[in-house]
């Protein structure tokens, strides 16, 4: 099986879409500030794609231009106006702005990434408003296609803390046995090779191919690399896709993190007009 992340994220559109106009038919108009500290060209890419997004489902969208003498009193501003119902601060920032104590500082009801510290720690005890973008992606495709995880070995290869981590605790919240791999992982290939499920998050092209994988195992391809002007994953998709279910990049897990992202802004909305 080929797992279609456009699938699932016209799914989630078709819902959230409906969502934000009952919102704005009683007066409330979801709205999403990305705060800017530094001129990088991906950083420029991806708020590019989200403001695409915004536009497409009707929520309202900024830039905050920062610096290191003005970003945490213009997250403070953020932080208490009503009108704004999700932040989201852009990687990188400067060197001499330490990215943690500026993540601290976000309310973490309007934290839509699930980057605060706050909502990651919220996530060990099953509470945090919201769970990183992309690990929820992996379980919301697992999810769909049915794939069963109580009592399964999962595998993720890659430790951060936007996916392996937090979804090494979502998956252990659906009864799923984890095991997390690195660089530094004695016998990798031979960890992969034994689990029902195999998430590959470690941003090297083409890294897995055929031989890493089981047969009739299901694999979750999170990397998204460029080779050559073309986007592909971690996994070599032609040869493992004949021998294992396999997501697909492009149009795989980014797709579906996309969708969760605008649907968050919508949640935390939604949060906020109830406190």
């Amino acid at each position: 099986m080929i797992f279609d992340g456009i699938e699932i994220a016209e799914n989630i559109k078709k819902s959230v879409a409906q969502r934000v106009q009952n919102l704005k038919s009683s007066g409330v108009f979801p709205a999403l500030r990305c705060v800017v500290s530094s001129d990088d060209k991906s950083t420029r890419v991806y708020l590019n794609s989200i403001k695409k997004n915004c536009l497409a489902f009707g929520i309202d969208y900024a830039e905050v231009e920062v610096n290191e003498k003005n970003i945490f009193e213009k997250i403070r501003e953020l932080n208490s106006d009503k009108k704004v119902h999700g932040i989201m601060l852009m990687h990188p920032v400067p060197s001499q702005i330490e990215e943690f104590k500026v993540l601290s500082s976000i309310d973490p009801i309007k934290d839509v990434e699930g980057r605060t510290p706050q909502n990651l720690g919220m996530l060990v005890m099953g509470k945090a408003y919201f769970a990183p973008c992309t690990a929820e992606a992996v379980v919301e495709m697992l999810k769909y296609y049915h794939v069963p995880l109580a009592g399964k070995n999962v595998t993720i290869v890659g430790r951060s803390t936007t996916v392996g981590k937090p979804l090494s605790l979502l998956l252990i919240a659906e009864d799923a046995t984890v095991t997390i791999c690195h660089s530094k992982t004695v016998d990798l290939i031979k960890r992969v090779r034994e689990a029902d499920i195999a998430v590959t998050a470690v941003g090297k092209p083409k890294m897995f191919d055929e031989k890493w994988f089981s047969e009739g195992s299901t694999v979750i391809d999170v990397g998204i690399n460029v080779v050559n002007g073309k986007v592909v994953g971690d996994v070599d998709f032609d040869s493992v896709s004949q021998k294992v279910s396999v997501s697909k990049v492009p149009g795989g897990v980014g797709n579906v993190t996309s969708a969760i992202l605008m649907r968050n802004v919508v949640n935390a909305t939604e949060l906020i007009c109830k406190t």
